[in-house]
């Protein structure tokens, strides 16, 4: 099992994000639209509300998305088509549980600007915070 370039990873991300990012907008737009049909003139505080919900909203799904996709497969859609899959340590698959997990280090990878990312340079399996925290890799398939 050959640990998978860093370049697909970065394009499976990109394709995640896409995906990610018109669930989102689909999402939020129909929460917004219901706010403001509840709320013809909604105030400062209601605006401020529909925000942080939008946000949570945007937490959710993407934990989600991540969590039933590796746990159930070993795959997100970007992971399918550059052909990547997300193994435990012994080439199994992750699980729900450890996918879950190599999703909240993926949130700490973000806490930390991105620094949880360049632990790809320091290992030869290119394992990055998330992984380390999962006991997950990527591998090419």
């Amino acid at each position: 099992m050959r640990p998978a370039p860093l370049w697909r990873l970065a394009a499976a991300a990109a394709v995640d994000a896409v995906i990610g990012l018109a669930a989102w907008s689909l999402a939020a737009m129909w929460l917004a639209i219901a706010v403001l049909w509840v709320r013809r003139h909604p105030d400062a505080l209601d605006l401020a509300l529909l925000a942080l919900g939008a946000g949570l909203l945007a937490v959710a799904l993407h934990v989600a998305y991540h969590t039933v996709l590796v746990g159930g497969c070993g795959q997100t859609v970007g992971k399918m088509l550059m052909r990547v899959a997300v193994v435990r340590r012994d080439g199994a698959p992750p699980g729900y549980g450890r996918a879950l997990l190599r999703c909240v280090g993926g949130g700490l990878t973000v806490l930390t600007l991105g620094l949880g990312r360049l632990l790809v340079f320091a290992n030869r399996e290119r394992r990055g915070l998330p992984d380390l925290i999962a006991g997950t890799r990527a591998i090419s398939i």
